[in-house]
Formats: C-alpha cells, sequence, structure tokens
C-alpha cells in the first residue's frame, strides 16, 4: 500500500476538484484565507501488531478536516443567511442524495466507495466532529475564523516485514 495519508489526499483532489483551494498533507496549523476553502489529512495513530508469515497489521488513524472560513457568512443580508458554514460541511461530509444513499461528492462516499487499493478494512465506524476555531494567522488582517469538520476512521492494511 502506498502512503495512506498521501492516497486520501489524491482521492480528495480527484473526488472534490476546484472545491476546495487547497488540499494539506498535515495541518498546516496556520491557513491565510486565500486558502480558504481547504481539506486537511491528518493521520493521528499507528496501531502496529506482528501477524503470522513475516506481517504486522497496521492500523491507521486518518482525520480528514474539512475548513470554511465563517466570515463568508457575514453577508449583511438577512435573506441571504440561509445556507451558512455548517450547512456546507455536513453537505459535503455526509448528504444523502434521492436514493438515500451518500451523495457522490460526500467524504464518506469518498472514504465508502473507493479507498480500497491495498487496505483492508476502510473506516469500520467514523466520528464526525464540527466546530468553530480561530486558527493563528500571518497577519492581524487576515484572521480566518474557521468552521471545520473533523472526520476521523481507520484504515488496516498488512505490511510484508522480511522476505
Amino acid at each position: 500500500m502506498n502512503d495512506p495519508i498521501e492516497q486520501i489526499r489524491l482521492l480528495a483532489i480527484e473526488t472534490f476538484g476546484s472545491k476546495f483551494k487547497k488540499y494539506y498533507d498535515g495541518d498546516p496549523e496556520v491557513l491565510p484565507s486565500f486558502n480558504l476553502p481547504c481539506l486537511i489529512v491528518t493521520q493521528t495513530k499507528d496501531d502496529t501488531t506482528e501477524a503470522e508469515q513475516s506481517e504486522d497489521d497496521v492500523t491507521d488513524s486518518i482525520r480528514i478536516k474539512v475548513v470554511y472560513d465563517k466570515r463568508d457568512d457575514f453577508t449583511g443580508s438577512r435573506d441571504e443567511a440561509i445556507d451558512l458554514t455548517e450547512k456546507k460541511l455536513r453537505d459535503v461530509v455526509r448528504a444523502l442524495d434521492e436514493n438515500g444513499q451518500y451523495a457522490k461528492g460526500t467524504i464518506k462516499r469518498m472514504l465508502r466507495d473507493a479507498l480500497l487499493d491495498g487496505v483492508t478494512a476502510v473506516a469500520p465506524s467514523m466520528s464526525v466532529e464540527f466546530g468553530i476555531n480561530e486558527r493563528p494567522t500571518f497577519s492581524e488582517e487576515d484572521v480566518p475564523l474557521t468552521a471545520e469538520a473533523w472526520v476521523t476512521f481507520a484504515v488496516q492494511y498488512s505490511v510484508v516485514t522480511y522476505q
């Protein structure tokens, strides 16, 4: 299996295209507003267990962060305050289509459909957290207030330890 973080990042680029301005491998912490919205793929944990026949069974805990600039909601118009950033986050994570399935162009569909190359199991369970964060910035003029969705899941695969 290739690096699972890079594999997921490339799959996200293929799935979402220009929907996001930047796709990060690792969290840069400081996000300039001109790179928002963005998608960040990070690894939070690696559990490795010795298996049979010269292999290790690896379970990587991975987090996809979807980051929007909350300031985009501040339009000054009462009529435009309908589909706010939190709705955009829910839709990109888990919107359903007319058949009640995860819609194309959602993180859950991407993980369930496409992430199979060299993987034993993908996301037997997923956890999604939503929140608002004020991230550090390069300058006082550009302080993004971000609304974020964090999708955490596991990827399991085997690695040959020696031949």
